[in-house]
């Protein structure tokens, strides 16, 4: 089953494996679906995504499936099957033994040592690696849409895996590479670029914003939406802070202290200074996540984190983008 395409599994298989369904073994949750753990009879553990409320007939499920089953890379969490019954849709993922990124950086229990510097920064360029692909090198392009530390999955050797790829596409039936939101259903509060308000369309620039405050979280140590750092008059949220912080030319005091005096506060500087440029207000401002991985890329050098299978470099300006940029345009210019 691993290494063939996706496989259409029983439901009656996935209700053993997760024990019905249990609250015990839930591993998360959002607005739209529940993650499960789950043990098949042979003692495979896996990770089964029930969907809620999904708009697709089976017919387009089914389709769907074909085309998130062909997409593959290592920065992705392997789809390899899925369930059909009824209502329920569901999703079966190989599983993640290190949890979601948000578990590693903001533990429930406030327990476990502080991330070393390396591995935070291998999973920035692993993840950027991945999200790079789905911009870049998918035909047609995947824009993910709720990007946060929750989506960045790892495995056994802390290697990122992106999960939540194609999700949108499998809520909403009236769907496009620049389809709007649902309802506000994706993006998480501290993670959704401000011009969203504006125009509720997903584009690559929104993406980015999204990234951009991923890789805040890393060097700062801080949750998106509470800055505990911050003194308490201070409402805002961690993109609002750190470019506070940066405003008053006190930017090294927003990177987290367990980091700084250990040989690589040049690293953190940099790599701080790439995650302030993807949270611009401007989305034109804002780089290409191309560029995003081939800044966080050099930062890394000394470590040798890049494997073979490097993204390909983009055309300059793609008719894809020109058009995305009209369209936020035109929608921008209607609400002024």
């Amino acid at each position: 089953m691993f290494e063939k395409s996706i496989t259409k599994m029983r439901l009656s298989d996935l209700m053993k494996a997760t024990n019905a369904f249990s609250k015990n073994n839930i591993i998360g949750s959002g607005r739209t679906r529940t993650m499960y753990k789950a043990v098949l009879e042979d003692g495979t553990p896996l990770m089964v995504k029930r969907l809620q409320d999904s708009q697709r007939s089976e017919k387009e499920f089914l389709s769907e499936m074909a085309t998130l089953g062909s997409v593959k890379h290592r920065n992705l969490v392997p789809l390899l099957g899925f369930c059909v019954a009824k209502t329920e849709r569901l999703l079966v993922y190989r599983d993640m033994p290190n949890g979601t990124l948000n578990d590693q950086l903001h533990p429930a229990d406030d327990s476990g040592k502080d991330m070393e510097w390396s591995l935070r920064l291998k999973i920035a360029i692993g993840a950027a690696r991945g999200f790079a692909w789905l911009h870049h090198n998918c035909n047609p392009r995947i824009i993910h849409r709720n990007i946060s530390s929750k989506c960045i999955l790892l495995d056994a050797d802390f290697e990122p895996k992106i999960s939540d790829f194609g999700l949108a596409r499998l809520m909403n039936p009236i769907d496009t590479h620049l389809s709007t939101f649902v309802n506000g259903e994706f993006g998480d509060l501290g993670y959704v670029a401000p011009e969203y308000a504006r125009t509720l369309v997903a584009t690559p620039k929104g993406d980015i914003y999204s990234f951009g405050t991923v890789l805040l979280e890393l060097v700062t140590g801080e949750k998106p939406t509470h800055v505990s750092k911050a003194p308490e008059s201070f409402k805002g949220n961690l993109v609002e802070w750190v470019t506070q912080q940066s405003s008053s030319g006190q930017l090294q005091d927003a990177i987290d202290k367990s980091l700084l005096g250990k040989g690589v506060d040049n690293e953190l500087f940099q790599f701080i200074k790439v995650a302030c440029n993807c949270v611009l207000p401007a989305p034109k401002e804002r780089p290409t996540m191309f560029e995003v991985y081939q800044f966080l890329r050099a930062i890394g050098e000394r470590y040798h984190f890049t494997v073979e299978d490097e993204i390909l470099m983009p055309s300059e300006d793609t008719a894809a983008d020109f058009i995305e940029e009209l369209i936020v345009a035109r929608e921008v210019k209607g609400n002024n």
